[in-house]
Order: C-alpha cells, then structure tokens, then sequence
C-alpha cells in the first residue's frame, strides 16, 4: 500500500516504512524529486552537485529567450533567471496502490515580472514488484501567457550534422557513481544495449532508454536503473563519467516558438528499479 505524506515543503511517496521519492515543492526554483529510490532503498539521484548547483535528481524545466528556468540564474546578457512557483495541489490520492496528486504552478522571473506558463502537472507512484520497481508517471500541460521564444543553450551538445541537442525538458541527474565512475553501467534504448559511448546516443529519438548502473558501497555490488518512457517524440540528452544524466524535451531537437496561449502537452514513465 502507497502512501503520501504531506509537510509545509515536500510531499514523501512512501511504501510501508520504505521512502520512494521526495517531492521537494518548496524549492527556490524548481519543483523536483530528490531522493529517488529503488524498493531495495538505493538513492539514485544527486541534488545540486559542486559541478551543477542547478542539478536536482529529477526536475523539469524551460529557457525562453527572456528567462532560464533551467540554470536558475542569468547566463547571458539578455535573459533573468525563472521561477517555477507552486501554487496548490489537487486531486490527491494519498493512500492505495497507486498514489499522487495535481499541482498548479506559475513560472516567471525571479522578482515575479515576465509571466511565462501556467502548469497544470499530474504525478504518480505505484510499486511493482514482479519487476523490482516504483512506477512514477508525469504529466504536464503548460499554457503560455504571452507569446514565447523557447530556446537552446549555448552549452548545448554539436552533432556532425552541425545540429545541436538540447538538454531542457525532463532530465534526471545521477549520483555520481551511477556512470563511468564505476563498471556494469549500460545504455538501453529501444531495446539495445550499449556498454560504451553513451554520448553517440545523443540525438537518439526513442519511445524507452533505460540508464543503468553500478552502487558503490555494495559487496557484492549491486545494480540498479532508470527508464525514461516518453509519449512524444522528443531527443535524447545522456551523459556518462563525471556528469551521468539523461533528459527529454521539447526544445532538444530545436528551439520553438509559442503564441500567448499555446500549449505543451507531454506525458511521461519514470521506472526506477533494482537489478
């Protein structure tokens, strides 16, 4: 049986007496999970590492020309770091075999100027056991409140071709040893399994792409995952070694443009499972 808890800042998934994830609601910025567990208990996520302080286990977020709701500061002339602000929660289920709630949020600028989205976003958790696994499910439906410049990052990672990939949109910051720090990490997508050179997947546009890896501090050790099921058609960011992340959204093939009013819709499945 699924349960919620509910405190002035977090919302805790747990099954019994095993923590799931932590809704972190309250945050400065963004909205996110950290811990995310495997049923076994395993952390897998890391929260504003040294290298990324805008890093925060599993997080969504945007960057319009004017505002970066990712970076959580400025990192060019032109734009204001963003804020995705919670406003209530709705439709809880806070007990039974699957649980979660609905969460209206407002992004703008820090200081409250540039309205940006309104977001209407559904989470859920169910535990499978058959599969070793927390079944998450994320929605959300973002209506823009004026007309919008969604665009790349500078940092963004160049193909051959000369496109880039993106990295906004849904991503999922690993715990360090979770990649190249360790052996027995892999790369599922759609099926096939890579072992090395994780980043020739970047530009990859599946419906599934699993990350896994190998805990340190296990004897012996032991392996766990992630998998990412999109109901779009959105590209692959991943990363291995010292920055193991993985992401999907719809600024990662393109920037786009919006007009006041326009809609992003996506759906997602988080499955975090021990091996």
């Amino acid at each position: 049986m699924m349960t919620l808890d509910f405190t002035p800042g977090d919302v805790r998934f747990r099954l019994g007496d095993s923590h799931a994830g932590l809704y972190r609601f309250a945050d400065e910025f963004k909205p996110h999970f950290h811990p995310l567990r495997t049923p076994r208990g395993h952390c897998l996520t890391s929260a504003s590492p040294h290298d990324h302080k805008h890093h925060k286990g599993l997080m969504y977020a945007l960057r319009a020309e004017d505002v970066n709701f990712w970076e959580e500061s400025a990192t060019l002339p032109s734009e204001v770091p963003g804020v995705e602000r919670h406003l209530e929660f709705s439709d809880v289920v806070s007990r039974g075999p699957e649980v979660g709630f609905s969460e209206r949020l407002h992004w703008s600028a820090a200081d409250g100027s540039l309205p940006t989205f309104e977001e209407i976003r559904r989470i859920t958790c169910r535990h499978d056991p058959a599969h070793r696994a927390f079944v998450w499910t994320w929605a959300t439906r973002l209506t823009a409140l004026r007309p919008l410049h969604l665009v790349q990052s500078q940092w963004s990672h160049g193909l051959p071709d000369g496109t880039k990939v993106n990295y906004h949109g849904l991503g999922i910051r690993f715990r360090r040893d979770f990649g190249g720090m360790t052996r027995g990490h892999e790369l599922r997508v759609d099926g096939a399994v890579l072992r090395e050179r994780f980043q020739e997947q970047m530009g990859a546009r599946p419906k599934e792409v699993t990350f896994v890896g190998s805990l340190d501090e296990t004897w012996p050790v032991e392996r766990a995952g992630v998998t990412l099921r999109q109901g779009q058609d959105h590209t692959l960011y991943v990363m291995e070694d010292y920055i193991p992340f993985m992401g999907l959204g719809p600024t990662n093939r393109a920037p786009m443009r919006l007009p006041s009013g326009g809609l992003i819709s996506e759906s997602y499945t988080v499955i975090v499972f021990d091996i």
